[in-house]
C-alpha cells in the first residue's frame, strides 16, 4: 500500500468518522461544501490535524479547522497558487519556525454554513508570547498587536493565554484569544463561582450573571481541563461572548465508549440534555473514536506505518451576554507517518 495523500487521508478519517449512521446525525451534508474546500486548506507535505466541530442540537452540520504543526511543514516546501486561502505568508513565516517550538497554524471554515470563501486563522503560540507580534505581521494584522497585549495582559493568573484567531468574515472582526484554565484555578471556580467572576470583571469581561457562574463552577467539578475563550474587537473591547470547552483530551479511543456511557463524558452530556443544549445525538459521539497503524510505503520507498486516529477533544459552550448557547462537540482526526519496529 502507497503512503496515502493528503486529500485521501482526510477522506478516509471523515469516512471513519461518518459510518455507521453518524453523518446523518452529527455532520448533515456538510461534507460537500468541506471535501473540495479541504483541497484549497492542504499546505506543504504533512499530514494537518482536522478538527470537526458539529452541534448537538439543531440541524446536523460541521465547521472544520486544519491546524499544522512546526513538523509538517518544512522551508523548502512549496505553497501552490491560491492554497492556504491567501495566508501563505502566514504559513512561510511559520515554516522557519524551530521544530521544538510547539506552536501550531491552522485554518477555519464554517463549512457548516457552507462558508468557504472566507477563511478564519488560528495560530497556538503555547508559552512562547514573542511570536504573537510576527505572526500578526504576517497577517497583516500589526495595527491590532497593542489591543492584544493588553487584553493578555489583563489575563489574571491561573488563565494564560496560550492562541489566537482571527475571523475576517464575521461580524465585527473579532480576535478569538484563548487558552487553558490552570487546575488550580478550576478547583477554587468549582468551589466558589465568585472566583470566576472575580477574573472576569479583572480581564474586562461583564456581561455575566451568577447562575451563569454556578453553571460554569458545576461543569468544572465534573472535568479533568477547562479550554476558555473571549472575542476581542478592533477597539480593544472584549465582547459579550465566553467560550467555555470542557476538555476529553485525556480519554483514549479504547475508552470512549466507557467514558460516554458511565463515566464523566455521560454527566456532562445529560447535564447538557436536562438544560436543553444539547438532544440525544451525542450518544452517537464515541463510535468514532479509532486508532490503527497499517504498513505503507512511502514517496520515497521506504517502509513506514501510516496512523490513523480519531478522538474526542472537547464539548463546547458558549455564553452570549450570560445566556448559554447550544453547545457543540469538536472531533480531533489525525494521521501520521510512523517509523516500522525495525526502525524505532
Amino acid at each position: 500500500m502507497k503512503q496515502p495523500t493528503q486529500t485521501l487521508a482526510f477522506d478516509l478519517l471523515y469516512s471513519l468518522a461518518a459510518e455507521n449512521g453518524r453523518e446523518e446525525k452529527l455532520f448533515g451534508n456538510s461534507i460537500e461544501a468541506a471535501a473540495p474546500a479541504f483541497e484549497r486548506m492542504r499546505i506543504g507535505s504533512g499530514y494537518p490535524t482536522v478538527y470537526l466541530e458539529f452541534p448537538l442540537l439543531g440541524s446536523p452540520c460541521f465547521d472544520m479547522l486544519s491546524v499544522y504543526g512546526t513538523a509538517n511543514i518544512g522551508p523548502d516546501d512549496r505553497f501552490a497558487s491560491g492554497a492556504g486561502f491567501g495566508y501563505g505568508g502566514m504559513f512561510r513565516w511559520f515554516s522557519s519556525l524551530p521544530d521544538k517550538s510547539g506552536c501550531s497554524c491552522g485554518i477555519e471554515l464554517d463549512t457548516g454554513s457552507g462558508e468557504t470563501e472566507r477563511a478564519g486563522i488560528y495560530f497556538q503560540y503555547r508559552s512562547n508570547l514573542n511570536y504573537a507580534e510576527p505572526f500578526l505581521g504576517s497577517v497583516g494584522e500589526s495595527a491590532r498587536k497593542e489591543g492584544f497585549l493588553d487584553a493578555v495582559r489583563r489575563l489574571p493568573e491561573g488563565l494564560p493565554a496560550a492562541y489566537v484567531g482571527l475571523f475576517p468574515g464575521r461580524e465585527g472582526s473579532p480576535m478569538r484569544i484563548g487558552g487553558y484554565m490552570n487546575r488550580g484555578l478550576q478547583e477554587a471556580v468549582a468551589g466558589n463561582p465568585d472566583v470566576l467572576g472575580k477574573a472576569f470583571r479583572q480581564i474586562g469581561f461583564s456581561t455575566f450573571r451568577h447562575d451563569m457562574l454556578a453553571f460554569c463552577a458545576e461543569l468544572m467539578k465534573m472535568v479533568p481541563a477547562i479550554d476558555f475563550q473571549f472575542d476581542l474587537f478592533p477597539d480593544g473591547t472584549i465582547g459579550d461572548v465566553f467560550g467555555l470547552s470542557l476538555s476529553f483530551n485525556e480519554v483514549k479511543p479504547s475508552e470512549s465508549a466507557e467514558c460516554m456511557e458511565k463515566g464523566y463524558g455521560a454527566k456532562v452530556m445529560q447535564r447538557l440534555q436536562r438544560d436543553g443544549l444539547a438532544d440525544e445525538r451525542w450518544k452517537a459521539i464515541a463510535g468514532a473514536a479509532y486508532a490503527k497503524a497499517v504498513p505503507v510505503e512511502t514517496d520515497d520507498g521506504k517502509e513506514a506505518l501510516f496512523a490513523a486516529l480519531i478522538r474526542l477533544n472537547y464539548a463546547k459552550i458558549k455564553f452570549k451576554a450570560g445566556d448559554p448557547m447550544p453547545a457543540k462537540f469538536y472531533y480531533m482526526t489525525k494521521a501520521a507517518l510512523l517509523p516500522t519496529q525495525e526502525q524505532a
